[in-house]
């Protein structure tokens, strides 16, 4: 349980740095990240979450980018205030 309380934490320590990093285009780039994971994985009949990991773990990813792809996993799971609140990017 602690390991998985410990998980929960530095996915949401990700999607607040993201939330900072992107500002006003946040929504707009977690939505378009989000339905490319929600799309892989009904493909491959499995979670988004172990989607963005398996893509994370593959080799040249960026921390940025993992920080990126992470978060619009976060967000499917758990959407926050931001999805609602900020404006799309165009």
């Amino acid at each position: 349980m602690e390991r998985e309380v410990k998980m929960a934490a530095k996915l949401y320590e990700m999607r607040d740095t993201a939330k900072r990093l992107l500002g006003d285009k946040y929504t707009g780039h977690m939505a378009m990240n989000g339905k490319i994971l929600q799309d892989t994985a009904t493909r491959d009949k499995t979670t988004p979450l172990a989607v963005a990991i398996a893509v994370c773990k593959k080799p040249g990813i960026t921390a940025m980018e993992t920080i990126f792809i992470m978060s619009a996993a976060v967000e499917l799971a758990e959407p926050s205030n931001a999805m609602y609140t900020a404006k799309p990017a165009i």
